[in-house]
């Protein structure tokens, strides 16, 4: 009787141990499958706001390498090692910040279609003007240069006339006694200029327009082109411009680091008085010492 309890006290610690490791291989397959689905891999994320229409290339920079669980990864995740395959291509739409990067955001830029209101941002409209080459800087301004923009009036800087014996006017300068003109009475500037506008982006030339993300420019020698010009300015600016005749319009093109202060406008001293070349003070347009570098142009060659 002994022996028997004891061989059924063996068996049952024996069931016992067999249903312990069968419950442990169990749970330890269950922490397999969740530890397995939560082990950390990378990815690529935006780390910023990625605008539609940018390259890859540049949105390269904007992404950074991620690490999320593995159960949450997208099927069609890019492997931040596999950015290659991204050349060429350019953001479908808007990439919020922390988007993980997957295939369909990037596409061919002839997918991506933007018309030309597209380049004009909210709070600005676009407006032409008709400039010939020699008042639109020779015709050498591009799409996205910046320039100042005068305008002159003919025939404004002559205002006084000589007159001959019966009140007649001459249209000459006044002779002195010793037969020698008056300098200070020269007609010298004929179409005073006034500054209207500084820094005044230019959206298109003709049919040249800025280039879109992902677009290549022309592979051309620049040529000089006059003719219509369309700037990019806030609806009381355009409102503004649209007041001056075409014909009145003088633009000058703005070196990148410009800054734009107020420029006065002429005065009678500066129309009837002296030229600059009169002046012991000025004599140059930089100053008596000419242009020197150091100034803010730097030049090149000779």
């Amino acid at each position: 009787m002994s022996s028997r309890r004891t061989l059924i006290l063996v068996g049952a610690i024996a069931l016992g141990a067999f249903a312990a490791f069968a419950l442990l291989n169990y749970v330890r397959g269950i922490e397999d499958d969740v530890y397995k689905d939560a082990q950390p891999v990378e990815v690529l994320m935006a780390a910023r706001d990625i605008p539609e229409g940018t390259p890859a290339t540049d949105a390269l920079a904007a992404m950074e390498v991620k690490e999320i669980p593995l159960e949450i990864r997208p099927a069609t995740f890019i492997p931040p090692e596999q950015t290659d395959q991204l050349a060429g291509l350019v953001a479908l739409n808007d990439i919020p910040a922390n988007q993980i990067i997957v295939d369909g955001l990037f596409v061919d830029p002839t997918v991506v279609q933007l018309s030309f209101r597209d380049q004009v941002p909210s709070g600005n409209v676009a407006i032409s003007v008709s400039v010939d080459q020699v008042r639109a800087v020779g015709g050498f301004l591009q799409p996205g240069d910046e320039v100042n923009l005068m305008v002159v009036h003919d025939g404004q800087g002559c205002q006084q006339q000589p007159t001959a014996a019966g009140g007649e006017d001459t249209g000459a300068p006044p002779l002195l006694d010793d037969g020698i003109t008056e300098p200070s009475d020269y007609c010298t500037f004929t179409q005073p200029a006034r500054y209207v506008f500084q820094r005044v982006e230019i959206l298109a030339i003709g049919d040249r327009r800025q280039l879109q993300p992902g677009e290549q420019a022309p592979e051309e020698t620049l040529s000089p082109q006059g003719g219509t010009i369309t700037f990019m300015v806030p609806n009381e600016a355009a409102q503004l411009i649209a007041s001056i005749a075409p014909e009145d319009i003088y633009l000058t093109l703005l070196p990148e680091d410009y800054q734009a202060e107020p420029l006065p406008a002429l005065t009678e001293d500066d129309l009837q008085g002296p030229t600059p070349a009169e002046d012991p003070s000025r004599l140059t347009p930089y100053g008596p010492d000419g242009y020197i570098e150091g100034d803010a142009v730097a030049t090149t060659g000779g």
